[in-house]
């Protein structure tokens, strides 16, 4: 099986994989840019990404 088809492990963000960078983008509903800006902040771990990713959002307003 070629390696670009092989489904890589999603405990790291693979920026150099299109399949894996579509997927993190899909995930936390971010822009490729948005994604790399926040790996090179917080490193490849999906949860430190989710993080700096969150810590830059403003919350929805709750419902009445």
């Amino acid at each position: 099986m070629r390696e670009d088809l092989e489904p890589a492990p999603r405990e790291v963000i693979d920026l150099t994989r299109e399949r894996d960078v579509a997927y993190w983008c899909r995930i936390f509903d971010v822009s490729i840019d948005q994604l790399r800006e926040a790996v090179q902040h917080a490193g490849h771990d999906p949860a430190q990404v989710q993080r700096h990713l969150s810590a830059g959002r403003t919350p929805p307003p709750p419902r009445p």
